[in-house]
């Protein structure tokens, strides 16, 4: 399946600093997926007020593209500034965010996937009750990890409120929740899904790196992380 006949090409350029790269070329319809295509509006003050839907892991599966995007509305818009940037942002609050799966045969037109969603609100569990953000499909043996961001408070309450959620699935319907990281904060991690030289690996983002970290007990490791809590 040649998705780059519909989505484009792309072209090599030549960056500031002189490297040579090919950037690919944007699809002329963007965006492919707005809030309203997935109901994500609600009226305020007799105004209509648009959600949002972004960060969503990809996976091919079954011939068809799988999207897990980050899903919310009933936020209150906020600036503030950010200090660590030194610069003023724009702030959602009052929102718990969750991921409503997608499916697609040409990776422009996707339809909600058997209503199946995946609860950020403590549906399930307690361990975060704020909110399931941006996760990532990693292919492991016969099924997938889905990876993403707890939310343990409010985003707007500062630092120390992201933990590693961790999900399983081997269709995308059925998915069962493995428990979170809950001795740091961190979001966006990424498991390699094959060792290394035997070695298991892990990409971390803390504020503002990225860092390898090594699973000494493999996969197992984010299939169980209470088991591995120490």
């Amino acid at each position: 399946m040649k998705f780059s006949e519909k989505l484009g090409e792309g072209r090599v350029i030549k960056t500031k600093i002189g490297e040579t790269i090919f950037k690919l070329d944007s699809y002329e319809k963007n965006p492919i997926i707005k809030p309203k295509n997935l109901g994500l509006t609600w009226n305020e003050n007799s105004e209509v007020k648009i959600g949002a839907v972004f960060n969503g892991g990809a996976e091919l599966f079954e011939d068809k593209i799988i999207l897990l995007p980050r899903c919310h509305k009933n936020y209150i818009r906020r600036e503030f500034f950010d200090s660590k940037i030194g610069m003023k942002r724009v702030s959602l609050e009052n929102y718990i965010s969750e991921i409503c799966p997608l499916v697609s045969k040409d990776g422009i037109n996707f339809t909600k996937m058997k209503n199946v969603v995946i609860k950020g609100d403590g549906t399930g569990h307690k361990d975060f009750i704020y909110g399931i953000e941006d996760i990532r499909i990693i292919k492991y043996k016969d099924g997938y990890l889905l990876v993403g961001c707890g939310k343990i408070k409010p985003s707007y309450k500062g630092s120390n409120a992201d933990r590693i959620a961790i999900y399983t699935t081997k269709n995308f319907v059925n998915i069962k929740y493995r428990g979170i990281v809950d001795y740091f904060d961190s979001r966006d991690a990424v498991p390699f899904s094959e060792p290394i030289n035997g070695q298991h690996y892990i990409l971390l983002r803390f504020h503002n790196n990225i860092h390898l970290g090594v699973l000494e007990a493999g996969i197992d490791q984010m299939l169980n992380p209470v088991k591995y809590k120490e």
